[in-house]
């Protein structure tokens, strides 16, 4: 009778090891990290990679409850390993390659959000298309003058095509793209 039960339970086991969607949600993608300073947390969630081609960046994220770690790289070109080193987001898209790290929690009694300036992403490539790598970052608080430490790794995260937020890029204003007013009349500051 013991050794039924015993068989049963294997095969209850080996049953569910073979469920799709338990399978899935183990291949898929997690991003892990921790942050101390001002605030002081962690996250372990699933994470996404989205490629915008037309921006040439890609977004690593992860949300748990109200939790949030986005990565953003921007290669020279491509999706290559590498250290991309971590710089103020408005400066990320002009000294390729970098990196910009962005934190959102919520303490007692506000939303906090707080921005990667100085660190590094290290990403690793598969061939089969997965990324995996580590962060260590200094983020500074968007409202305050606040600090964390973030460090973590992600593994297994699969790229996707952008879905959301990939407008393509501005046109570059040279001289040329900028119109010629020389000839326009002078304005008088009435109104026709």
């Amino acid at each position: 009778m013991r050794r039924s039960g015993l068989g049963l339970a294997l095969g209850l086991s080996l049953l569910a090891a073979c469920d799709p969607r338990e399978s899935q949600q183990a291949q898929a993608g997690r991003l892990e990290a921790e942050w101390s300073g001002a605030d002081s947390g962690k996250i372990s969630a699933q994470a996404t990679a989205e490629w915008c081609a037309d921006r040439l960046w890609l977004e690593i994220r992860a949300i748990q409850g109200d939790t949030g770690v986005a990565i953003a790289l921007y290669p020279v070109d491509s999706i290559v390993s590498d250290s991309y080193p971590v710089v103020e987001p408005t400066r990320a898209d002009t000294v390729r390659p970098a990196a910009s790290v962005g934190l959102r929690l919520f303490s007692p009694t506000v939303v906090k959000g707080y921005r990667g300036d100085s660190g590094a992403v290290v990403l690793v490539t598969s061939g089969s298309g997965q990324l995996s790598g580590r962060l260590r970052a200094r983020a500074l608080a968007v409202s305050n003058a606040d600090q964390v430490t973030i460090s973590g790794k992600f593994e297994r995260v699969a790229i996707l095509p952008q879905q959301r937020g990939c407008a393509p890029k501005p046109p570059e204003i040279t001289a040329d793209t900028i119109p010629d007013t020389t000839d326009a009349a002078p304005d008088d500051g009435q109104v026709d």
